[in-house]
C-alpha cells in the first residue's frame, strides 16, 4: 500500500452536495496501513472539525489541480466497506435518489472497538487464503410456492429453505437468508443449529446489541462460506463467496425500510443479485403482486413443485362463527389437538359507538376512531390516547357501546362455549412465539399466531370481510398472505375454515390457486396503472419548493397534485405530489429529482416542529407503497 499517495473518500454525510468521492493526500505515517474500505476522518471545508468517511479507492495521484487536503486520521485499518458493498450502496442510492450516506447506515453497523480488536487478533492467527471465490455460473432468478403445512419436524418452508442454504454451504458458497419476522428468524436459526456447526451460521438479526451486530458483520468479512440469517440489513452482509440470496415472504411490510432510502428488501436483493451474479430465490405461501409482475415479464422463473393442497372449507355466511367452524373446533379438541382461531383485531371491541345516537366514537384529541382495549377502556387507534371522559360531539352523551368483538371478547366467548378448555390469547400486546401441544384454543390477531409442535388440528379464520374491507388498496393481497401463513401452521390432515369469505377470493383460496389470485390482483392494478404495473414516487415539502422541482421535470412524466398532506402526523404546511412513471424512466427521473431538489432547496433549512430535529426541505420516496 506504500505506493499509493491519494485516497478517494466517500464522506458519511447526509448533505446531497457531498455525495461524491473526494481526493485526499495520504499522510506518510498511515500509508502502510490504510486499505480500501477503511474508516477515516477527514477535514472538509473551512471548519476545524473532521468528517467521518470510508476509503473507496487508493491511487498514485489525483486529477485535481489544486492542493489536496491531508488524510491523517485512520480510525481503523479493517476494510469494512468492501468494493462489492460500495457498489451495492451506490446503486441503491442512485435508484432511490438519496445520498449514499443514507445507505451506509444500513450497510455498516456501529463500530465496537473491543469486538474489532478481538477479531483482528483472531484473524492474525489464520493464514489468509491465496485465492478468492469467483463464480462462473449464470445466476438463476426464481420464485417458488412452498407447501403450507407443519409436521413433526416443523414448518415445511423452514425445512426446505434451510436445506437449500446448507446445500450451498457444502458447495463452498455463502447464502443470505432474509426472513421478515423475528420469530421466524429464531426458528430458522434454531433449525440450522440442529444440522450444522454454529461457526457456519451468522446471526444478522436486528434484535442483537450493537457489539453482537458488529461481531456478526466482521465474521462475514472472512473468506469462509457462511449462512447469514436476518431481515433487511442482511442483504448488505459483506460475504465474499455469495452463492444465493433467499427472500422469504416478500409481501411482509417488515421488509420495507421505514426511513430514507425507503427501499424494499426485494429491490435491494435484485440489485445485489445482478451485481454478483448469484442465484436468487423468492419463496412464499402467497405471491405478492410485485412477484407476479416479475414472473409474467419472465424476469423470475416459477420453480414451484406441486404439493397436496390443504383441506380448506369456505363458509359464505353472515354469522361470525357458523356451524362449520364450531364443528371443526370440536373435532380437533376431541382428538386432543390445539385449535387456532384468528380474529381481525385485538381488545374487547374493534370499535366503540355512542350509546345515545349510535355515531362512531371519536378521540377528543385527534378525532381518531375509538376502540375498547383488553382492560375495557376506550383508546384512540391513531394517537393511542385514553378517552375516559368521552363525550359525543353529536349528542353530548357520555356512555359508549361496543362494536364487533375483538380478540379479548372472542376469547371470553369461546371460554363460555367450551368450558374446561384452556383459552390462550396472543396479540400485539402479548405476542406468544410458541404454545405446547394439546387440547386448547388459541385466539390470535394477524401476525401474532404462535407455533405448536406438530401443527394445529384446526384453523378458523374469522372476520374475513373485515380484513378485506380495510382502508388499503392492498387489503385483499395482505389478507391472502396473512391467511395463507396462518393455514401453514396447520398439521397434515387438519381442517381450515374461512368464515364469511365470499366471491372470487373464496373460491380460489379453497382450491389453493395462489397464482390465479396474484394474477387477478396484478391485472386489476394494471388496469388502473397502479404499482407495481408502474412505479410511483412521492415528493413532500413546502408547496413553493415542490412547485420549483415539479416544473423542472420532463413533460412525459405524469404528475398528480400537489395536494395538502393528509397524514395525521404531517404539519399543516406540508404538500405532497405523486409522480407516476415507467420502470425504464426510473434512473433518469431519480437523477433529475436529486439535482432539482438540491437546486431548489439550496440554503434552506427545515426543523421538525414535533422533534426539533433538522429535516430535509423536500422528502423523496421513489417507490410509494399504496
Amino acid at each position: 500500500m506504500t505506493g499509493f499517495g491519494v485516497a478517494r473518500v466517500a464522506i458519511d454525510s447526509p448533505l446531497p452536495q457531498l455525495d461524491r468521492l473526494f481526493d485526499y493526500e495520504i499522510a506518510e505515517a498511515i500509508r502502510g496501513t490504510i486499505t480500501v474500505g477503511s474508516r477515516v476522518r477527514v477535514p472538509f471545508g473551512r471548519g476545524a472539525g473532521l468528517s467521518d468517511g470510508f476509503v473507496v479507492e487508493l491511487v498514485e495521484s489525483s486529477d485535481f489541480n489544486g492542493k489536496l487536503a491531508r488524510l491523517e486520521e485512520l480510525v481503523s485499518s479493517v476494510s469494512v466497506l468492501t468494493p462489492e458493498i460500495y457498489s451495492l450502496c451506490r446503486a441503491v442510492a442512485d435508484r432511490q435518489a438519496v445520498t449514499i450516506a443514507d445507505v451506509f447506515k444500513l450497510a455498516i453497523p456501529t463500530r465496537s472497538v473491543a469486538v474489532e480488536k478481538k477479531w483482528l487478533a483472531a484473524a492474525a492467527e489464520v493464514t489468509p487464503a491465496l485465492t478468492h471465490f469467483q463464480s462462473s455460473k449464470t445466476g438463476q432468478r426464481s420464485f417458488a410456492f412452498i407447501e403450507p403445512r407443519t409436521n413433526e419436524f416443523g414448518a415445511i418452508w423452514v425445512q426446505q429453505l434451510t436445506s437449500r442454504a446448507i446445500a450451498s454451504l457444502e458447495a463452498g458458497e455463502s447464502t443470505i437468508l432474509v426472513v421478515p419476522d423475528y420469530r421466524d428468524q429464531a426458528v430458522i436459526l434454531a433449525k440450522l443449529r440442529e444440522r450444522i456447526d454454529a461457526e457456519s451460521i451468522v446471526d444478522y438479526t436486528s434484535q442483537q446489541t450493537n457489539s453482537l451486530r458488529y461481531s456478526a458483520f466482521l465474521r462475514c468479512l472472512s473468506s469462509e462460506p457462511v449462512i447469514v440469517v436476518g431481515s433487511r440489513a442482511a442483504l448488505y452482509a459483506p460475504v465474499e463467496n455469495l452463492g444465493e440470496i433467499i427472500v422469504w415472504d416478500d409481501g411482509d411490510s417488515n421488509l420495507q425500510e421505514p426511513t430514507s432510502p425507503y427501499t424494499h428488501a426485494r429491490d435491494v436483493a435484485l440489485i445485489r443479485q445482478s451485481q454478483s451474479n448469484c442465484h436468487i430465490l423468492f419463496a412464499a405461501h402467497a405471491r405478492s403482486s410485485e412477484m407476479q409482475r416479475l414472473v409474467e415479464i419472465g424476469y423470475l422463473q416459477d420453480i414451484s413443485i406441486p404439493f397436496a393442497v390443504p383441506k380448506l372449507a369456505i363458509s359464505e355466511t353472515s354469522a361470525r362463527v357458523d356451524s362449520l367452524a364450531w364443528q371443526a373446533i370440536r373435532r380437533a379438541l376431541e382428538v386432543g389437538d390445539a385449535v387456532l382461531v384468528q380474529v381481525a383485531s385485538r381488545g374487547q371491541s374493534v370499535s366503540a359507538y355512542c350509546s345515545g345516537c349510535g355515531d362512531r366514537a371519536k378521540c377528543s384529541i385527534c378525532a381518531g376512531p375509538l376502540w375498547i382495549d383488553a382492560q375495557g377502556q376506550p383508546k384512540c387507534r391513531w394517537c393511542n390516547a385514553h378517552n375516559l371522559g368521552f363525550s359525543c360531539s353529536a349528542c353530548g352523551n357520555r356512555s359508549l357501546k361496543q362494536g364487533r368483538a375483538g380478540a379479548t371478547r372472542t376469547s371470553a366467548e369461546f371460554g363460555k362455549a367450551f368450558p374446561g378448555i384452556k383459552i390462550i390469547e396472543s396479540n400485539g400486546d402479548n405476542r406468544l412465539e410458541q404454545v405446547p401441544p394439546g387440547k386448547k384454543i388459541v385466539v390470535s390477531t394477524p401476525g401474532a399466531e404462535p407455533r405448536v409442535d406438530g401443527g394445529y388440528g384446526a384453523v378458523v379464520l374469522l372476520d374475513c370481510n373485515e380484513m378485506l374491507s380495510r382502508d388499503n388498496l392492498r387489503a385483499s393481497e395482505d389478507a391472502m398472505r396473512v391467511w395463507s401463513n396462518t393455514i401453514a401452521l396447520m398439521k397434515s390432515g387438519g381442517l381450515a375454515v374461512a368464515v364469511g369469505l365470499q366471491g372470487f377470493l373464496g373460491q380460489k383460496l379453497a382450491l389453493w390457486s395462489q397464482a390465479e389470485i396474484a394474477q387477478h390482483e396484478y391485472h386489476s392494478r394494471a388496469e388502473l396503472r397502479f404499482p407495481p404495473f408502474v412505479r410511483m414516487a412521492s415528493l413532500s415539502g413546502e408547496r413553493e419548493l415542490l412547485g420549483k422541482v415539479l416544473d423542472a421535470l420532463p413533460k412525459e412524466i405524469e404528475i398528480l397534485g400537489p395536494m395538502p398532506e393528509s397524514s395525521k402526523n404531517a404539519s399543516t404546511d406540508d404538500w405532497r405530489a405523486l409522480i407516476r412513471y415507467e420502470y425504464a424512466q426510473g434512473a433518469s427521473l431519480a437523477a433529475t429529482l436529486k439535482t432539482q431538489v438540491l437546486l431548489a432547496t439550496a440554503g434552506t433549512k427545515r426543523v421538525s416542529a414535533k422533534s426539533g430535529r433538522a429535516q430535509r426541505p423536500i422528502q423523496i420516496k421513489m417507490d410509494t407503497v399504496i
